[in-house]
């Protein structure tokens, strides 16, 4: 599994909260929407082992190995496999993903214009009283046992309290890209325009995602088991989803599983990926 047992276990022995997966509070007033650049934290927002290019926004896992013995010898023995595994992805990795470099900011700004025109919002995205939504893109890389990866957009979305608060909405979405191609090669997701696409085709599903959640669309609960291959995971998993919008190809779906879990948000979900069956299970608040 790509995600990391230390993961798993603070999910489990934590105080679990789920502000990822609340559905958007009501604003009094417009708001402002704008593209964020804080980079992911690296205490609490990537899997152990992670290879990070923090300037570019791309997160590579699903390679590590050996973070569950590392766990035995105590936090030693996890912040060596943890070292471990980053150097060796950034041997492997970095320099191809250095090449794929595109401008996920800009990608991002354009995906929310083009929203936010086609459902003719201008009239509630203007500054106000209602406050500022700040919305920040990154693209994670997940590789499988046999060395090929898939690619999703992360999409962070934060509305702003007061200057001194927390926000008062703190959630974030993934979807992912056509495709399973490795990081490297002839064939790669490095080939020339292929990641710039594909990330782009990613984060225009997390930004529609968005608009949706802010217009209301998500109005059914029904809770499910879904076993796939999420955003993190290098093999498929069975976990808790709250399925909140269908359509025939898709499904919008909550992770019933706490914020301290890397992948946990709302996931954009091709059925073609999972398997779906009606479970019976206390909804996170």
């Amino acid at each position: 599994m790509g995600l990391t047992v230390a993961g798993v276990t603070l999910s489990l022995s934590a105080c679990a909260t789920f502000k990822h997966i609340q559905p958007y509070p009501s604003a009094p007033g417009p708001i402002t929407v704008s593209v964020g650049s804080a980079p992911l934290s690296k205490m609490n927002e990537l899997p152990l082992g992670a290879f990070y290019d923090e300037p570019h926004r791309i997160v590579v896992s699903g390679h590590q190995k050996g973070v569950g013995v590392g766990m035995m010898f105590g936090l030693v023995g996890v912040l060596v496999a943890d070292s471990a595994n980053k150097s060796a992805a950034e041997n492997r990795f970095g320099g191809d993903v250095t090449r794929m470099a595109t401008d996920l900011t800009e990608i991002t700004r354009g995906e929310l214009a083009r929203e936010q025109a086609e459902r003719k919002m201008a009239d509630t995205l203007l500054p106000g009283a209602g406050g500022q939504l700040v919305v920040t893109p990154f693209a994670v890389f997940t590789v499988n046992k046999a060395g090929n990866a898939r690619l999703y957009a992360m999409l962070k979305a934060e509305l702003k309290g007061t200057a001194d608060s927390e926000p008062r909405w703190s959630v974030r979405y993934f979807a992912r890209a056509a495709g399973e191609h490795p990081i490297a090669g002839s064939d790669s997701w490095s080939v020339t325009g292929r990641y710039a696409a594909g990330i782009k085709t990613a984060l225009q599903r997390a930004v529609s995602a968005l608009f949706d959640e802010m217009q209301g669309r998500y109005t059914t609960e029904r809770k499910t088991l879904a076993k796939g291959r999420f955003a993190y995971f290098a093999d498929d998993v069975e976990l808790r989803v709250i399925v909140v919008h269908d359509e025939r190809d898709f499904v919008i779906g909550r992770l019933a599983v706490g914020d301290v879990m890397v992948m946990s948000g709302t996931q954009v979900m091709d059925r073609a990926d999972f398997t779906f069956k009606d479970a019976d299970f206390s909804t996170p608040k």
